[in-house]
């Protein structure tokens, strides 16, 4: 396979393009196994892979993890604190808010252009009855000294340690992602479709420089640009 001139940049740094093994006998899998060729131009219904604007928010955030995952990436789940929560309810700007905050603080506290998404919910995991307003996501760090600086950043940007409003117990958790599977994409979306007056249908918020990398994997992996005309 020739190598292909396409790059993608993830927190600054130019990635080569994917390289795979094409064949069974180099890697001398088992028989039964069934190595999928690269790029990925179609789907096994014979129709061309979906465009990046086409792909379920579960899939972006599955491709989003792919990139993170190839530094260090921090998860966190942060309760919005109750006296913003009220006052963004009842404004109907949720989503907006969080989006706008949660950019701020881990600019001022890391420098533009650091890859982060999250997911808004609004369902307790233990009783499936509405509870504070939170979120599940996951930024990417450069080392792992930038841990206690992003919970910090990430909890300003929720009401917590502001104005007199000190950090609520068990309101701010963060932790390294170490497992790379659909069960996370799944937990981050388990109740996305439930509906709730506090929130518009759309749950999910990604910063533009983990869209940009991520659809640039995506580019990646199906190469339209490789498809026979």
């Amino acid at each position: 396979m020739a190598e292909a001139e396409y790059l993608h940049q993830v927190h600054g740094v130019a990635l080569a393009p994917l390289s795979v093994f094409f064949g069974r006998e180099e890697l001398d899998l088992p028989i039964e196994w069934d190595l999928t060729p690269f790029p990925i131009p179609n789907q096994e219904n014979g129709l061309p892979m979906p465009q990046w604007s086409d792909l379920s928010h579960w899939m972006k955030v599955a491709i989003a993890v792919l990139v993170g995952n190839e530094f260090d990436l921090l998860t966190f789940n942060i309760h919005l604190h109750p006296d913003l929560e009220r006052e963004w309810v009842a404004a109907g700007v949720v989503r907006q808010k969080l989006a706008e905050r949660v950019r701020k603080e881990i600019t001022c506290e890391v420098g533009r252009g650091r890859e982060f998404f999250f997911v808004i919910e609004s369902i307790s995991k233990l009783t499936r009855l509405p509870t504070v307003l939170h979120i599940h996501g996951a930024v990417v760090a450069n080392e792992v000294q930038e841990e206690d600086g992003l919970e910090q950043a990430l909890a300003r940007a929720a009401g917590h340690g502001i104005k007199g409003s000190p950090k609520l117990p068990r309101a701010v958790h963060s932790e390294w992602f170490h497992t790379l599977s659909p069960a996370y994409p799944n937990y981050l979306f388990k109740f996305a479709k439930r509906f709730d007056p506090r929130l518009e249908e759309r749950r999910l918020v990604m910063s533009q420089p983990m869209t940009s990398a991520a659809r640039d994997l995506w580019y990646d992996i199906t190469r339209p640009n490789l498809r026979p005309a």
